[in-house]
């Protein structure tokens, strides 16, 4: 009869599709993905909250290991096997129209599809191992038809999606998603399918310290998992996957409540941990915010609360149904927000929304404070939906909680409390310990959001450092292809010879409106001293450092004897020597040893080190400080060390911004003489100053910059043909008056 069934639904499901392709195509995506896809959700729901699985609702069913059960070992397997993954197969083909990104195509192609094929063909086992027998039931018809209806709807799909391709990533890709959704869709009775002994089985109250370590870590790794699998994903797929995951998650839950416990208030899944299960995907499907954030504060405390203190029988065995139901609903209900917020699905919270929480929690609290007194006290009262049970929801009801703080909470439990009567029942408000209850939790929920904050902002850090690692293998890539198979280490242009090139360079700060070096454009050739002039703030230092590589470029680019320095860093900065306004040196070193440091950077030989160090020690006159610790120098001293590191690897392009601030007459004329030299032999020699007077005698060229823009570009010799001193020019070109004075 099921294959019938199954047979039928097919037909008519397809028959549908068809009739709706040719006939109504305007209305496939109204009939085929909305009302067909809402007609297999309530068929779905009718089926699975209309029995109640007896692998896990009954003691006595003989499922101890995969080789006991109502068949043989091998049918019973694939029977509960089906029964977990047709879970999978159903959530994809349901959420397959609201769903924008290609990969989820494949999921249906490649992960539903053969399911849902071999689930079509196991129909016995699945109805036998959920029912224990083979009786006509709402299940034996439901189930062919959910199969039948999610059968044709993956056909459809796998029909209008066919040109849709595979990619060879992607294959990995589908894989260990489909490894990610099991693990969340899987059913609580399975782990005691495949691993429970029975009667002789480890119970829970034998986990040692070792044990429950194991237990708690897989509570921190499994969460850390899926943000790790998700976190460099589209947040289309993001949001998929949440939603695959809470509702995966939820139907496990629900194996425990059926349609008559619906009808039994005192049986509602009113426990805070009980509710986030039923909270949290319709904040993922809805987006809804102020619900979600009573779930973020309120929920994962209680979860990880519930987690430290189970409220199992310690006499269950380990693989007991029921001790993985309680683990994977705790679980869940502390991972899934803070992977939400994790995830940027929700924003960060704010006071606003702690705020909003706490009245959302006090709502509830009193609704269930309510419930509690009033079921507690009509205990054993007979109605026409069974007979009234007492309720203890989120543990406020009874000592669970006191007995773990110590005699002090007990005695304020069963000492301090309001009795009243209603029709003869004796109801009785723990007002003291309730109240005290509610207070402390609130308080201890807004201090762990602190806690949440801390690794929100190492998440944020690991994530921003892990999109920078990425940036670099995409500019790596992008370098490999710009050289053309010429080695990584080789410039960019090899045909420009010693020069520096900014082209339209750009630098703006942070999240400023202004830029503090605009469309920039300098080229200086080998053999030239260049003056980079302006008055403070005007950009000569931003520009300086985006050259050497210490901040980086946010528009244009700039290149070093052929290296672009935004991809190739290193070896831009190794034709370099680089003199900052401020230093800063290893003051425990001694002068030498610090020398030798930067030469050791550079893979400066013994040789040239020594005679080069040689050489500056003495026209620099350290010759009797320099074993001496950095400390002890004084500022034109530490001046002359950071001038003779910059020159110690010979570099191609000299930079020195500021340089003779602080030095006596005699070093700023050895230093000049050291800039003559390095540019006589074919160098450049790039250096900002005030000191007009000097940038005068000694460049050849000179820039000016003002408010991040090049306001000229020229030589000496073109200044001195115009008739001005170069300090009119300058001040003339910056804008300043100047009034000559007659001698």
């Amino acid at each position: 009869m099921y294959y019938l069934i199954l047979a039928i639904t097919l037909a008519i499901f397809l028959g549908t599709i068809l009739l709706v392709h040719y006939k109504f195509p305007k209305l496939q995506k109204l009939i085929v993905e909305r009302i067909m896809v809402f007609a297999l959700i309530a068929v779905f729901a009718v089926r699975f909250m209309s029995f109640k699985d007896v692998q896990f609702n009954s003691d006595n069913f003989p499922i101890y290991a995969s080789f006991g059960g109502p068949m043989n070992g091998f049918l019973n397997t694939i029977g509960n096997l089906c029964m977990w993954f047709e879970i999978t197969a159903m959530l994809m083909v349901l959420l397959r129209p609201w769903t924008h990104f290609k990969t989820a195509t494949f999921y249906v192609k490649f992960i539903a599809l053969p399911i849902l094929f071999v689930s079509a063909i196991s129909l016995h086992p699945m109805i036998m191992m959920m029912q224990g027998d083979n009786h006509t039931s709402v299940l034996s018809i439901m189930l062919p038809i959910e199969v039948g209806g999610l059968l044709a709807l993956s056909l459809f799909y796998l029909a209008k999606d066919y040109k849709v391709k595979l990619s060879r990533h992607s294959y990995g890709e589908v894989a260990a998603f489909a490894v990610l959704v099991n693990l969340f869709t899987m059913p609580c009775f399975i782990p005691h399918f495949f691993f429970g002994m029975g009667p002789v089985g480890r119970t829970v109250i034998d986990f040692n310290t070792i044990h429950r370590i194991f237990l708690y870590s897989a509570c921190i790794i499994v969460p850390l998992g899926v943000y790790f699998c998700l976190r460099s994903a589209h947040q289309d797929k993001i949001h998929y996957s949440l939603v695959m995951i809470s509702c995966g998650t939820l139907i496990s839950y629900f194996v425990g409540f059926k349609y008559d416990s619906l009808l039994q208030p005192w049986d509602w899944p009113l426990h805070l941990c009980n509710l986030a299960m039923v909270l949290i995907p319709i904040c993922f499907i809805f987006r809804t915010k102020r619900l979600f954030y009573f779930t973020y504060f309120i929920n994962v405390f209680g979860a990880v609360l519930a987690m430290l203190m189970p409220n199992y029988r310690e006499s269950m065995l380990v693989f007991n149904p029921k001790v993985w139901y309680f683990w994977i609903n705790h679980c869940c209900a502390y991972m899934m927000p803070l992977l939400g917020v994790a995830l940027y699905e929700f924003d960060r919270p704010k006071l606003k929304q702690f705020g909003f929480s706490s009245v959302w929690f006090f709502i509830y609290f009193v609704f269930v404070l309510f419930l509690n007194t009033i079921f507690t006290g009509l205990e054993g009262t007979a109605t026409p939906f069974g007979t009234i049970t007492g309720t203890d929801y989120f543990f406020i009801n009874s000592t669970f909680i006191a007995e773990k703080l110590g005699k002090w909470a007990e005695n304020i439990f069963n000492n301090l409390v309001v009795t009243f009567t209603i029709n003869g029942r004796v109801m009785t408000l723990h007002i003291v310990y309730q109240l005290i209850y509610y207070a402390v939790y609130a308080l201890l929920g807004f201090g762990i959001w602190f806690v949440y904050q801390l690794m929100f902002d190492i998440a944020d850090s690991h994530k921003a450092l892990h999109y920078r690692l990425k940036g670099i293998r995409i500019d790596k890539l992008a370098l490999k292809s710009a050289l053309n198979g010429r080695s990584l280490d080789k410039p960019m242009d090899e045909n420009v010879g010693i020069s520096l090139e900014l082209k339209n360079f750009s630098k703006k700060y942070g999240l400023n409106n202004y830029y503090s070096a605009k469309n920039v454009n300098l080229s200086v050739k080998g053999g030239e001293v260049f003056g980079f002039l302006g008055p403070n703030g005007a950009g000569k230092s931003t520009c300086i450092k985006s050259i050497v590589g210490i901040q980086p470029i946010s528009e244009g680019s700039i290149s070093v004897c052929g290296y672009d320095v935004k991809t190739q860093g290193v070896g831009a900065k190794s034709q370099i020597g680089f003199v900052p306004d401020h230093y800063a040196l290893y003051e425990n070193l001694t002068g030498r040893e610090y020398l030798n440091y930067i030469a050791d950077i550079y893979e400066v030989s013994k040789q040239d080190r020594d005679e080069r160090l040689s050489r500056y020690i003495e026209r620099f006159e350290l010759k009797d400080s320099i074993d001496n610790k950095i400390k002890t120098y004084s500022h034109g001293m530490k001046q002359k060390v950071t001038i003779i590191a910059a020159l110690v690897h010979d570099p191609k392009v000299w930079i020195l911004d500021e340089p003779l601030t602080g030095l006596d007459p005699t070093s700023i004329y050895q230093v000049k003489e050291c800039m003559r030299e390095h540019a006589s032999k074919g160098n450049i020699v790039f250096f900002s100053s005030h000191l007009i007077d000097i940038v005068e005698k000694l460049c050849d060229r000179i820039a000016i910059i003002k408010h991040g823009e090049i306001q000229a570009q020229l030589s000496l010799k073109d200044i001195e043909s115009s008739g001005q001193s170069l300090e009119e020019f300058y001040l003339a070109t910056i804008g300043d008056n100047v009034t000559k004075v007659e001698k």
